[in-house]
């Protein structure tokens, strides 16, 4: 176990926004296969739908799948998502345990408000001695190294 009173390491904006990047890239995908197995079925079905519900559908679909891969993989032992992992990052309580599925969700919630705040929530990163983004203070998280013990 990580214990953060003992000098953690936390990443640079540099190596959190390439994981960042990383999953992006990862959710893009699984999204844009959701989607197309959503107009596919419609097509099978013989389902016509109006532009604007194809939207909101299509937009659900995106926000859905996000929720969940975020939540999944940093609520879960692994404690991080494949982008993070792949630079040995992992994501803590303040205390340096796991945290549970509802702080991972509400981490992941945050993240609409860092970013609805004109990204002002992502500048915090700068100022806070832990490195916390906004997203990270208000589900009472850090992003560290992995330390094997």
């Amino acid at each position: 176990m990580l214990s953060i009173s003992k000098n953690p390491r936390y990443p640079t904006i540099e190596k959190r926004s390439i994981a960042w990047l990383t999953d992006a890239v990862i959710v893009s995908i699984i999204i844009l296969l959701a989607r197309m197995a959503f107009f596919a079925v419609c097509m099978q079905l013989q389902i016509r739908l109006p532009a604007g519900k194809i939207t909101i559908i299509s937009l659900a679909i995106g926000v859905l799948i996000a929720i969940a891969y975020h939540t999944f993989f940093e609520g879960s032992k692994l404690q991080a998502t494949p982008g993070k992992m792949l630079f040995g990052l992992i994501v803590t309580d303040l205390r340096g345990n796991r945290i549970s599925l509802a702080r991972a969700l509400s981490r992941h919630m945050g993240k609409y408000a860092s970013a609805f705040s004109f990204g002002i929530g992502y500048l915090l990163y700068f100022f806070s001695k832990r490195k916390q983004c906004l997203h990270d203070m208000i589900a009472k998280c850090v992003i560290v190294h992995r330390t094997v013990t």
